[in-house]
């Protein structure tokens, strides 16, 4: 006997199939017969206390984690396009990864994606849980280094998609899609100098755009999750006597 159950919005579809066995040994199955019914799913529908009591006693647990206050927001911080509070709070938080990542020295920059983002960090309290609904991904850090050239075509696949996460050492101004001027540490992109970069995964697999990452020069894995950097970042900061704010700065401008 196989059994499937398929959702159906409130309802479960019970299919039974009944096999026979035919002939000798070497013979196989056939079915013999198909039917189903319907099953109502309702919260009291078929309750196993011990199932309820285990759920409970993780979910007590559970919300005592994600419920736990580490930091404080003075303002909305919204993820979006060219630059927003948000990207640009993520992205220079990334730029904070310790330098024995880095070479002994900060990254030149950072880059994060819009979509990394699924919620806003809201103004008022921050608890564990707000971060992992910001950032709910598995995506760990990575440290790349490219030529000049590259981060240039970085920078106009950036330019193509009218801005995202960087950090601000980074400044930028787009015309019709193209970079018009582009600046690290407020000098022009070198096209034979080294950068290093502080990016996600992600990003550096060439997903959303970024392929010209994948010709990075050399690729150091952090082991540590971006949400876990950020988890770490606003506890220390909390417990500095600091609050958590960002704005947009003008480091991506749109002409």
């Amino acid at each position: 006997m196989r059994t499937e159950t398929r959702n159906r919005a409130n309802w479960l579809i019970l299919l039974t199939a009944t096999t026979v066995l035919t002939g000798g040994c070497n013979s196989g199955y056939q079915i013999s017969a198909i039917e189903g019914h319907y099953i109502q799913v309702t919260p009291t529908a078929h309750p196993d206390p011990t199932a309820i009591q285990l759920v409970n006693s993780y979910r007590s647990q559970l919300e005592g984690i994600i419920n736990e206050v580490i930091g404080y927001a003075t303002t909305d911080l919204v993820a979006g396009k060219p630059e927003s509070p948000l990207t640009n709070f993520t992205s220079d938080v990334m730029l904070t990864l310790d330098t024995r990542y880095t070479g002994g020295k900060p990254a030149d920059f950072s880059l994060m994606n819009v979509n990394g983002h699924r919620a806003a960090i809201r103004k008022g309290d921050i608890t564990v849980g707000d971060i992992y609904s910001t950032y709910p991904f598995e995506n760990e850090l990575i440290v790349l280094t490219l030529k000049g050239e590259q981060v240039q075509e970085v920078f106009e696949a950036y330019a193509r998609m009218g801005g995202a996460g960087i950090s601000s050492t980074v400044q930028l101004q787009i015309k019709d899609k193209k970079v018009s001027k582009a600046f690290i540490h407020g000098n022009s992109v070198d096209p034979e100098q080294v950068y290093t970069v502080v990016t996600i995964d992600y990003l550096a697999e060439g997903n959303n755009g970024m392929k010209p990452l994948t010709k990075a020069l050399s690729v150091t894995p952090v082991n540590i999750t971006l949400r876990d950097h950020m988890l770490d970042y606003v506890r220390n900061t909390s417990a500095s006597g600091q609050q958590i704010s960002a704005t947009t700065d003008q480091r991506i401008t749109l002409e």
